[in-house]
């Protein structure tokens, strides 16, 4: 609205209201939750998650004792990339609950009933993509459960959140390690379905196990609660992202060589010194703290480049990949299981890696450009969205 008009030279007449309170009228009300703005450097990290799992399924290089190309970085991804893909997925979850106030019962509702579906449906794709025969492990599915184990939790405050969390990331691996010791006679992980079933499976001897992993998906929504538009916030998720890993792995390196002087050489492949371990996927507390601490870094980093417009446009092929997370990742599997068994455990060269990367790259910016949504993004949306306004309707109560 336009302040009063004066002729030239007159003085304009003090006022104890300000225009603009004296004549506010009140907005109409609207029942649809108001729309909010993409985070660009959440949606680019989640393109380094993506791209970084990509490496990890298809790079020639996973040992950093090796030699040539890759080689010497490659490995930096493993297990690393999942686990910040977990964390992203807490981000989102704060995300969809940003609009929904803590008093708004019938909100939460709405918002629970949106969450298990999307998690049933990531659950059946997950699925679908390991009876394709795909050589790896599908995170997909350890995502529903995840999904469905935060439900209860969901509308707590952030220190109770992060207590949850670091009885999972403390007390999960002893637990899940002990469990996989005494059921399988090994620490190490296996591939879901196999004869413990699948909610065993997920919850404790798959690759990604929900009793620990959860501890990433709740740092997530702690994360994604916080002032992701401030580049203080940012820089305090890069330093102190930074600082925990650099705390995690180190101890854990340490504390393996101290007990490897002592009466005996220490094995991280083995019980109880893998509880020690800061290897990828060993699931110790180390690791996974340390993997957190890599995640909270990636995510400042990603928000503070993308915190100025032309680091923004710079990242825009990026950011699409990362808006179409799910989309991307599940073709990418689909690939793989074309391309077959020895794309993945013997990789002669990385030109598939940069190939499916960059196919990657240019079909999202292209499709976000033209369509908008990606296509699995639009069926979780329009799924949740549906089933949500059928239980629990809006309106007058």
């Amino acid at each position: 609205m336009s302040s009063p008009q004066f002729p030239p030279g007159s003085p304009v007449p003090p006022s104890p209201v300000a225009p603009v309170q004296q004549h506010a009228r009140p907005a109409p009300s609207d029942p649809r939750p108001p729309r909010t703005r993409r985070i660009t450097g959440v949606d680019v990290a989640r393109s380094v998650a993506i791209i970084g799992m990509l490496v990890a399924h298809l790079g020639t290089g996973h040992d950093s004792r090796g030699g040539g190309w890759g080689e010497q970085w490659m490995w930096i991804f493993d297990g690393r990339s999942s686990a910040l893909f977990a964390t992203l997925a807490g981000v989102s979850l704060a995300l969809m609950s940003r609009s929904t106030a803590r008093e708004d019962r019938p909100g939460w509702r709405r918002l629970r009933v949106k969450i298990a579906v999307r998690a049933v449906i990531l659950l059946v794709l997950g699925v679908v993509l390991q009876v394709l025969g795909t050589p790896v492990v599908v995170i997909l599915t350890a995502y529903a459960v995840m999904f469905l184990m935060a439900l209860p939790v969901l509308r707590l405050g952030n220190r109770w959140l992060l207590l949850i969390a670091g009885v999972a990331v403390t007390l999960g691996p002893v637990l899940v390690l002990g469990l996989r010791q005494t059921m399988t006679g090994s620490v190490q992980p296996s591939v879901v379905f196999s004869f413990e079933g699948p909610v065993i499976g997920e919850l404790v001897t798959g690759y990604y196990p929900a009793l620990v992993w959860i501890g990433y998906l709740l740092v997530g929504v702690v994360v994604g609660r916080g002032a992701l538009a401030s580049r203080r916030y940012a820089a305090i998720l890069l330093g102190g992202g930074t600082a925990l890993a650099a705390i995690a792995y180190g101890l854990g390196t340490v504390l393996t060589a101290a007990v490897g002087q002592g009466l005996y050489p220490v094995d991280v492949l083995f019980w109880p010194d893998v509880l020690l371990s800061v290897e990828p996927h060993s699931n110790s507390a180390f690791e996974v703290a340390g993997n957190i601490g890599v995640g909270l870094a990636v995510v400042g980093l990603c928000l503070l480049l993308t915190s100025v417009r032309a680091g923004e446009l710079a990242l825009s092929p990026l950011a699409a990949l990362g808006a179409m997370s799910l989309t991307i990742y599940s073709a990418q599997l689909v690939v793989i299981a074309v391309l077959g068994p020895d794309a993945v455990y013997y990789p002669g060269s990385n030109v598939p890696l940069l190939v499916l990367a960059l196919a990657s790259i240019a079909f999202s910016w292209g499709w976000r450009a033209v369509l908008g949504q990606g296509p699995l993004e639009r069926l979780l949306k329009i799924s949740s969205d549906g089933v949500a306004s059928l239980l629990v309707p809006t309106g007058p109560r």
